[in-house]
């Protein structure tokens, strides 16, 4: 983890998403983008006001200096003091121009918040961080604004056993690492769809012969609902981060695994979430 990027809406449920991105910062001694995306709508503009290019320099300059605040004020120094990048980007879509940022300075990783300050606002960054899930190439971490920023000790991956889980548990070995973490591996399986021990079995082994790293578990739930199960598993085993891969299909091995759990676990979760999309691993 070499680049991170964290965009923010100036919110204070952006605050929670900027703590986490500098204590990744600081652990992986890693470059920090601050990234503000804006919407400067030309139909205000008339032939008498100022021109276009002028307003565009104006409103950069001074978001710009908005982000840098917003840093000093929640993290005690101005971002520049510590090598940290701010870029302010204007486009009419906040999760494209978050993307081409991203593509921009080559992110290993994108944090964002996972609410905005206002109901309008609200929806705008659901909206956002639900594009985001369904196209970023980039591993995307949502933090919830109430989440405490410590020190990853255990993450939770949600498995449907299937390759593609393979390639993002490798990712996910590089954010562990560092910390040590603990990964534990979740499968929720329905007892009705097939064996879950066997394939439990098959993916232990496949696993082990391409990803070298000690510190990995694995554990069985048998459910109808994966969202339910996922839920209650977080609340009583308290991870620092729940993962998990973004499916294009319901896939071959359970049709509980589809496309929309990422989605639906990002309005209730309570920890950051981590999103693998698997046409992108």
């Amino acid at each position: 983890m070499k680049t991170l990027l964290y965009a923010t809406d100036f919110s204070d449920n952006s605050i929670a998403a900027l703590k986490f991105s500098e204590m990744l910062r600081v652990q992986f001694k890693a470059k920090l983008y601050l990234l503000h995306v804006f919407d400067m709508n030309p139909t205000f503009m008339s032939t008498v006001s100022i021109s276009y290019s002028r307003k565009e320099e104006a409103v950069l300059k001074e978001n710009n200096t908005k982000l840098s605040q917003f840093y000093k004020k929640h993290l005690g120094k101005y971002p520049e003091d510590l090598g940290i990048s701010l870029i302010v980007s204007e486009h009419g879509i906040s999760s494209i121009g978050i993307l081409e940022n991203a593509e921009k300075i080559n992110a290993d990783l994108v944090i964002i918040g996972t609410k905005g300050s206002t109901l309008l606002k609200d929806l705008f960054i659901g909206s956002t961080a639900s594009t985001l899930i369904n196209n970023s190439y980039v591993p995307l971490i949502m933090v919830p604004n109430k989440a405490h920023t410590k020190p990853i000790e255990k993450i939770v991956y949600a498995t449907a056993f299937e390759e593609a889980d393979v390639l993002a548990i490798r990712k996910l070995v590089a954010l562990a690492e560092p910390f040590n973490a603990l990964i534990q591996l979740l499968h929720v399986s329905p007892k009705s769809e097939y064996a879950g021990e066997d394939q439990m079995a098959w993916f232990k082994e496949m696993l082990g012969n391409k990803v070298s790293y000690p510190k990995i578990k694995f554990e069985l739930i048998f459910a109808e609902n994966i969202n339910t199960s996922l839920q209650a598993y977080v609340e009583e085993e308290k991870p620092s981060l729940l993962a998990m891969l973004e499916r294009e299909d319901h896939g071959l091995m359970s049709s509980i695994w589809h496309k929309d759990v990422v989605k639906q676990m990002k309005s209730v979760i309570k920890i950051p979430l981590l999103s693998f999309h698997k046409e992108n691993l």
